[in-house]
């Protein structure tokens, strides 16, 4: 799943903001965050719309930042399981597994339960997924 979604983002950061092609412009939050639309990859910069090949400083900006949201993306979706878990071993014999667990969490704490420790785990998966993927990306191309 890191894979698909680092992909998918890298899809929608690779748009140009001039194509005439409606699926190949950016979204509309693009426009206002700077840098985010217009790059692309070596391989497929004319089927996104681009008129020049992308400079080696667009490509790494491309893949940190599409790296960096792939590591929002997973802390964001494991941090109730890590919560979960977290509790699991702090209390044995409490829980009959996850299911309970994460009932638990969610009853005693409400929602925000499930975040607790948030920071913490994005300091974790945040680094680690841009590390991963920059590295990834440039072992691809090489």
């Amino acid at each position: 799943t890191k894979m698909v979604t680092y992909n998918e983002l890298k899809d929608a950061l690779k748009r140009s903001p001039g194509h005439t092609d409606p699926s190949k412009r950016p979204a509309a939050w693009q426009a206002y965050v700077p840098g985010s639309c217009g790059w692309s990859e070596l391989q497929d910069w004319r089927t996104f719309g681009h008129d020049r090949p992308p400079t080696a400083l667009e490509q790494l900006s491309l893949i940190f930042m599409t790296s960096t949201a792939a590591g929002l993306a997973i802390t964001i979706t494991t941090s109730p399981l890590t919560n979960a878990r977290t509790h699991i071993m702090a209390n044995p014999g409490v829980h009959s597994g996850l299911p309970s667990a994460l009932w638990y969490v969610g009853r005693t704490y409400g929602p925000r339960g499930y975040f607790r420790g948030f920071a913490a785990q994005w300091a974790r998966f945040g680094p680690y997924a841009t590390v991963q993927f920059v590295c990834w990306e440039k072992l691809r191309l090489w």
